[in-house]
């Protein structure tokens, strides 16, 4: 069982390099998104108390319904051999965390900048943030690209990688189904009662993955030149700047690693200040970035074989 959880793992991070994401229309979390949506949709009438209630149902139902999905198509798969085993696991586990997509939405907001294309890169950035970024400066979508990878060093990678660990490809699954609730109902509009206790339960699934995702920033940083020691300093004293409870601590690792200034305008700034964010610094979050998900698997692999 050990020696097929490894090798599981080792063949999402194959996958996850070589063939990057599944079609959207095969993709297991994309399905879950679809679910979620159509909550949404039926959920959301404008009533506090019922919105509330119906988002609780939602924020219960999803990752349960997913663990227990998943958990029985591994065992079906398990029945037909180790390699149907190894195989379909490799393809949910990958679902659940987002490597190679990451690195290469990155470098398109990079390359943008470089280039001087400066709408385009707004646009490449427009897809991986929620937030509106029209008004952005070069400095600006520089440092909302860098603390969007950052964050996403937990959501993407160590999270899912740490559930696995722990819980194998059902929990991987169902953490990803939390992030998924969050990003897409977690906000303070007319989603703030149904998505209240969506985000809760995100917050509560990401303690000690944020936290362990900024350790392995610090360790990215060492591993590759950067400066560890203001990572480390940076995360400890400015983590708390940020509205959620999780994402100050990747990201202010990141700002310190980086030594450059990471600011959501009207909202959180980490890092020293002063020191703007340009293209390059986002190719070099993109490093800290794959390091860190080098330690997440890592880790991933040493809870594994613990378990033993």
């Amino acid at each position: 069982m050990m020696r097929r959880r490894l090798l599981i793992l080792g063949a999402a991070l194959l996958w996850d390099r070589y063939f990057g994401e599944p079609p959207a229309r095969v993709h297991p979390v994309v399905g879950v998104g679809k679910v979620i949506d159509r909550a949404m949709e039926h959920g959301i009438r404008g009533d506090r108390r019922k919105d509330q209630a119906r988002g609780l149902l939602m924020a219960v139902g999803v990752p349960v319904a997913v663990f227990g999905m998943t958990a029985t198509a591994m065992g079906a798969l398990g029945r037909l051999g180790s390699i149907p085993a190894i195989v379909g696991g490799a393809f949910l586990l990958k679902s659940s965390f987002a490597i190679s997509a990451m690195e290469t939405e990155g470098r398109r907001v990079s390359a943008a900048l470089g280039a001087g294309d400066l709408p385009g890169a707004r646009e490449s950035l427009s897809g991986i943030v929620s937030r509106d970024v029209s008004a952005l400066d070069e400095s600006g979508v520089a440092s909302a690209a860098i603390s969007t990878i950052a964050e996403n060093v937990a959501d993407s990678a160590v999270g899912p990688m740490l559930a696995y660990g722990i819980f194998g490809v059902p929990g991987a699954m169902a953490y990803r189904a939390i992030n998924t609730m969050d990003t897409m109902a977690g906000y303070r509009d007319h989603r703030a009662d149904f998505g209240r206790a969506a985000a809760k339960l995100d917050d509560a699934a990401n303690w000690v993955p944020a936290r362990v995702a900024g350790g392995a920033v610090v360790a990215s940083a060492a591993m590759t030149g950067m400066d560890s020691r203001s990572a480390v300093r940076t995360m400890l004293r400015e983590h708390s700047r940020t509205e959620s409870p999780n994402g100050g601590w990747p990201i202010g690792a990141t700002a310190g690693a980086l030594g450059v200034e990471v600011e959501k305008v009207g909202h959180y700034r980490l890092g020293p200040e002063g020191r703007k964010a340009t293209p390059p610094d986002i190719d070099r979050s993109l490093r800290l970035f794959a390091g860190a998900a080098a330690v997440g698997a890592v880790i991933a692999a040493g809870l594994i074989m613990a378990r033993r």
